[in-house]
């Protein structure tokens, strides 16, 4: 990852890019591969933006900050430990924010007794409205589905896996 040229102020890549540290990039979440044409040349090649922040009302959140609020919350409101929530931001509605598309999880015990498929508008509903007048600005939900976290082995989030069933959910 290593994005120093994009930027239209030439003093703005002083600031995310460490030359003391041998040219260690801070991360701005650009994505890029280099080729090595010739030996000690590399040239860089941007891909895309990595971001796992959710745009709202001119600021970004994180996306993990978000999930441990709305989960912190879920588990006082279900009365349960074994739930998790994750989200993720889509612009569904404009073209400048993101909405807040929370995804629930219940495991053990509780996925037994609580709703676990898309066929629980009312419930989904019910979250929701529920979570926005209990959590932060930035972690109000827009929209929720029941439905199994995607994860990879080590138990983080598959974000492009868990955009990809929000898509499809909404037809987009």
């Amino acid at each position: 990852n290593l994005m120093s040229g994009y930027v239209a102020n030439a003093e703005a890549p002083a600031r995310v890019i460490d030359r003391d540290a041998g040219g260690m990039y801070l991360n701005l979440g650009d994505v890029c591969f280099y080729l090595e044409p010739e030996k000690g040349v590399k040239d860089f090649y941007w891909r895309s933006r990595d971001s796992a922040l959710l745009i709202r009302g001119g600021a970004n959140y994180a996306y993990e900050q978000i999930n441990a609020e709305l989960t912190a919350w879920a588990a006082t409101h279900y009365a349960t430990a074994e739930v998790e929530v994750s989200v993720i931001g889509l612009r569904v509605e404009s073209e400048h924010e993101d909405n807040c598309l929370a995804t629930i999880e219940f495991r053990g015990d509780a996925a037994q007794k609580m709703p676990m498929a898309d066929d629980a508008p009312e419930a989904a509903a019910a979250f929701v409205a529920a979570a926005r007048a209990a959590v932060s600005k930035g972690a109000k939900p827009d929209r929720a589905r029941f439905a199994p976290i995607p994860k990879n082995f080590k138990g983080a989030v598959l974000v492009p896996e868990l955009v990809s069933t929000w898509k499809a959910a909404l037809g987009l």
